[in-house]
């Protein structure tokens, strides 16, 4: 009887692994989801981060026309040209979870005049959460802002024409 009695037990722990496999399953299943989810929107940050770097770069570049000048014909302005130029960089990011780019200073904040200057751009962006069960955890609102800023010294001497 005591071989009945053990194999009823044995019979019993076939059901065990299964049982574990269900209680561990959602929660592995879950942290990889928000694992992919993070790392979707690490990508969509260095993203906006390089089109602000390429726009401080224009903005350092880019001058205002002479309004008297036909040899410097006006282009669309400093301002769309910055905006531009952030744009273009976002290009191949097109299919990404990367919404509304903003400008919040698209006209360049120019410091320290004395050293040659110092030019910054700050871009502001939405990043929408599309991974199923992760966006309801790492966003709840379905969308993550995404602000970032970028300075262009200007460490060459000045000449006077």
């Amino acid at each position: 009887m005591n071989r009945r009695r053990r194999e009823g037990i044995l019979q019993a722990r076939k059901g065990a692994v299964l049982a574990e496999f269900a209680i561990a399953f959602m929660p592995i299943c879950a942290m990889f989801l928000c694992v992919c989810q993070l790392a979707q929107y690490s990508i969509d940050r260095l993203a906006v981060l390089h089109a602000a770097q390429v726009a401080v770069r224009a903005c350092s570049v880019i001058k205002e026309p002479d309004p008297g000048s036909e040899s410097n014909p006006p282009l669309d302005g400093k301002e769309t040209d910055i905006g531009r130029a952030a744009t273009i960089a976002l290009t191949p990011f097109e299919q990404s979870s990367i919404g509304q780019l903003t400008h919040e200073d698209p006209e360049c904040t120019h410091e320290d005049p004395a050293n040659g200057g110092t030019d910054t751009v700050t871009l502001k962006a939405s990043f929408t959460c599309k991974v199923p069960v992760a966006a309801k955890i790492i966003c709840p609102e379905g969308t993550k802002d995404i602000t970032v800023h970028a300075q262009f010294p200007h460490q060459g001497a000045e000449y006077e024409l």
